[in-house]
This record gives C-alpha cells, sequence and structure tokens, in this order.
C-alpha cells in the first residue's frame, strides 16, 4: 500500500539518449533527417534554409520574402492553401530568424501523402503575387509602428543597436519607415539567391513508415532550386558602439524599460554551458537572484530575468525588465550589485545545490516529446556541435563549482563590459 507520508524516491540523471536521426543526402543536394517515432500518428516536417536575416540586403527581406511563399504558388491561392491545410486538420507555419528560414508542416501521419504536394508547390513555386505583397508590406509596417509604441521593443532595438551597431543583422526588430520602398522584385531575388536545395535541411519526425519514407523522399527529389550565384555573403561586421547608458525618451511613460547585457561566447565555447548555470543563478528562473532582490524585497517590478541567447555567429547576454519610470536608476543599481556579489562571494552550497535541481529537472521535462527531441537533434545540427552535447550538459550541471562560476562573473561580467538601453524616463532630479 502506498505511504503518502513517504516522499517518493528521487533518482540522480546521469545521461540522456537522444534519438539520432537517420540522415539521406537527396539527389538535388539537400538533407532530409528522419526521427521515427510511433507513439502518435502525427508528424512534424520542417524546411530549414539559409534564409535568415544574416543573408539579407536590407531588413526585413527574409521577413517578407517567406510570409509571400504562402500567398499563393503555382498551383494554389493564399485562400487554397489555408483551406486545404484546415481541412486536414493541419497546420503550417513559416518563421524567419536571425540565421534561418523555416517552413514548418504538422499533420497527422496518414495525410501526408496528401499534404506533400502542396507543401512541395508552395517551397518550389512561389507566385509572389503583387497585390498579396502590397496587402502583407502595408499590415507590416502597421504592425512595427504598433509595437514601437511598446517600451520593451524599444528598449530591446536600442540595446542591440549598441552591441552590433545599427545595421547589423542581429539588432532586434525594426525602424518605423523600414519597409518603405521594399520592392516586390528584390524579395524575388532574395528567394532566388537563398532558397536553395543546396543549403536545405529537412527535418521530419514522428510516425514515418516505410512507405511514406518512400514518398517522401520522392517528393523531396523533385524539388530543384538552385542559386544562380553561388555566392557566400561575407560575415557582418560588427561594429560595437562604446558601452553607455542610452535613453530612448517616452515623455509621458510612467513605465521604463530597461535592457543591460553584452555580447557571450558562442556555443561552442568551453564556458558556454557553464555560463548557463550562472546566468540561471542571477536571473534565469522565479527564484533567481535579481528577482528575490528586485521583485520580491524591493518590489519595482512584476518580474526581471537574464537571458543568454545563443546565435550562429554570436551570443548576446541581457537583463531585462518593465519598472516604474521613479525606480529607474535604482533598479540598475540593484542589479548591478547582483553582480558584484557574484563575483566578491561564492554562491552557498545550499543556493547552488537548488539551481543545479531546477535545471536537471527542467531539461528532462524539455526533452519528453518526439517534437523536443528533434528541436534538441536540429540544434546540434544547426550549429554544428558534437553528439554528446546534452549529455556534457548535464555532467557540466551536476559538477560545476561555486569557485568556478565566480572566477566566470569576474571575468565576463564586469561593469564596465556591460551595453544599457533604457525606453521610457527617468525621475527628475530634486
Amino acid at each position: 500500500m502506498l505511504d503518502r507520508k513517504q516522499a517518493p524516491e528521487t533518482y540522480e540523471i546521469d545521461a540522456v539518449t537522444l534519438q539520432i536521426a537517420q540522415v539521406q543526402h537527396l539527389r538535388n543536394g539537400a538533407r532530409l533527417h528522419i526521427i521515427h517515432n510511433e507513439t502518435q500518428p502525427v508528424i512534424r516536417l520542417d524546411f530549414v534554409f539559409k534564409a535568415g536575416k544574416w543573408f539579407e540586403p536590407k531588413p526585413g527581406v527574409s521577413d517578407l520574402a517567406v510570409k509571400m511563399l504562402l500567398e499563393g504558388s503555382k498551383n494554389y491561392t493564399a485562400k487554397q492553401i489555408a483551406d486545404k491545410v484546415a481541412f486536414y486538420g493541419a497546420s503550417f507555419e513559416n518563421n524567419h530568424g536571425y540565421d534561418r528560414t523555416e517552413l514548418t508542416l504538422y499533420c497527422l501521419s496518414k495525410y501526408l501523402k496528401e499534404l506533400l504536394p502542396l507543401v512541395c508547390d508552395v517551397v518550389q513555386n512561389p507566385t509572389f503575387p503583387e497585390a498579396e505583397f502590397n496587402l502583407l508590406k502595408q499590415r507590416t509596417s502597421q504592425n512595427v509602428k504598433v509595437q514601437r509604441q511598446k517600451n520593451n521593443y524599444l528598449a530591446t532595438h536600442a540595446f542591440t543597436k549598441q552591441i552590433y551597431g545599427d545595421n547589423h543583422p542581429y539588432v532586434f526588430g525594426y525602424e518605423e519607415n523600414a519597409f518603405e520602398g521594399m520592392s516586390l522584385d528584390t524579395l524575388k531575388q532574395f528567394y532566388q539567391e537563398h532558397f536553395n536545395t543546396a543549403n536545405l535541411d529537412v527535418f521530419v519526425c514522428g510516425d514515418v513508415g516505410e512507405l511514406l519514407e518512400t514518398e517522401l523522399v520522392a517528393a523531396l527529389e523533385q524539388l530543384d532550386l538552385k542559386n544562380p550565384s553561388e555566392e557566400q555573403k561575407p560575415l557582418a561586421v560588427i561594429s560595437t558602439k562604446p558601452q553607455h547608458e542610452e535613453l530612448v525618451e517616452i515623455p509621458e511613460s510612467l513605465q521604463s524599460s530597461i535592457r543591460m547585457g553584452k555580447r557571450f561566447p558562442l556555443h561552442q565555447d568551453e564556458d558556454y554551458l557553464r555560463l548557463k548555470v550562472l546566468n540561471e543563478i542571477l536571473g534565469g528562473y522565479f527564484g533567481s537572484r535579481l528577482m528575490r532582490n528586485i521583485r520580491e524585497d524591493k518590489g519595482y517590478t512584476y518580474g526581471i530575468h537574464s537571458v543568454i541567447s545563443p546565435k550562429e555567429h554570436d551570443s548576446l547576454f541581457y537583463i531585462g525588465t518593465d519598472v516604474n519610470y521613479a525606480v529607474t536608476e535604482n533598479t540598475i543599481e540593484e542589479i548591478k550589485k547582483e553582480i558584484v556579489k557574484l563575483q566578491q562571494e561564492e554562491v552557498p552550497e545550499e543556493e547552488l545545490h537548488t539551481v543545479k535541481n531546477y535545471m536537471l529537472g527542467k531539461f528532462v521535462n524539455d526533452f519528453i516529446t518526439i517534437f523536443d527531441q528533434s528541436d534538441k537533434y536540429k540544434n546540434i545540427v544547426l550549429h554544428k556541435l558534437h553528439q554528446d552535447y546534452y549529455n556534457t550538459y548535464l555532467t557540466t550541471i551536476r559538477t560545476v563549482t561555486a569557485p568556478e562560476l565566480q572566477a566566470l562573473a569576474q571575468q565576463y561580467l564586469q561593469l564596465d563590459s556591460l551595453h544599457t538601453a533604457i525606453a521610457g524616463r527617468k525621475k527628475e532630479k530634486e
């Protein structure tokens, strides 16, 4: 009989087994990654192109280009695409990122055969109808204007411009007039140069039987997308501005959004995983030091967080929060105090133990579904990480020490290396 007075046993997480995909190099140059799982009769199909912001000739091109793919193809109008996807209870989404652009289909495995012709037609034969382009550009411009009324949008935009320079592809968001003068020909050229099978990775996970796999390979090998120039875009130049505090003034605002941070090592760096533990202690979860101080103790904010955002060519560490404008400077000072404390004092054993357990538990929770595992595998492929990366992550969490974290704080979190951007206003000096 179950004794409810006795806590359940706990077990140490030693390692995880990430299901490695079956990889096929297709005749057209694309790479197909298949992760089989018959637990549920569902499939996710990801088309991943090297066509993100990194490759843009001007801001916004990759965003509009991938959205235009769903606005009409050789055999389907935008309405027909939407109607057919809805008829089969599926989802067909687009997402443009900093480094890659993705098209993702979710569907029941029994309907993949019916949806594949549509998906391939969208990828292979977009028509870029002008009427839909004009409407899309208008909607996007209006959305940017709305977003630029928000303090947190303006703060993140200003902060990333400090880090990378005004025109770098890793700058968050857009200027208000970014889409004015954008031509349809620019989008077509971007599509022709960057949506090609030579740089295409297709990730499929779920209930992919032998017959369905054969049909999938046959359909994907019919794609014939080639880069006419075969030229690689040179690496973007990072022109970091001098460290300072920048204020995007919003005179009537009652709140200020604060962003503070700097560039961090890449995914592959030997310090990266230990820095994730340090970040978790500082502001990575609800019980973090920043939350306890600035939310629970001082009552300055509903929430504050710190994040490490890895990209293919750089990583960004930043702290973000929204506060009443009157306590803007006080909040910044408290953030600095918490950073200095990490540099001057070792993390207590009990706190470090709590953070480690939280991170291990969250990792396991993020590893449950086949879609989660596919995301982990995709991360390894796209960032060129070693196959045992996630076991190394677990080992790092379990074994990192307080002295190591203190040394990392001293090396990477020097106050004079941090950039700060504020959108809102400050309390007038008395």
